[in-house]
């Protein structure tokens, strides 16, 4: 996957990550950041792996 791809499905999937994280985290907003921080980084190290068929939420 491209980097501008990876981009792409980010900003399209970050804010329900978020929003999910967010709950799991009983509001602590800055724990919930870093999570999703931490869960994009892995994301993008391991998105040369990623098949296009299956959905990019099940890699974060």
């Amino acid at each position: 996957m491209k980097r501008e791809q990876f981009i792409a499905i980010i900003s399209s999937e970050q804010e329900s990550l978020r929003r999910f994280l967010l709950a799991l985290c009983c509001g602590d907003r800055m724990e919930a950041e870093d999570i999703a921080q931490e869960a994009m980084v892995k994301a993008y190290i391991a998105s040369d792996r990623f098949v296009e068929r299956h959905k990019f939420s099940k890699w974060l």
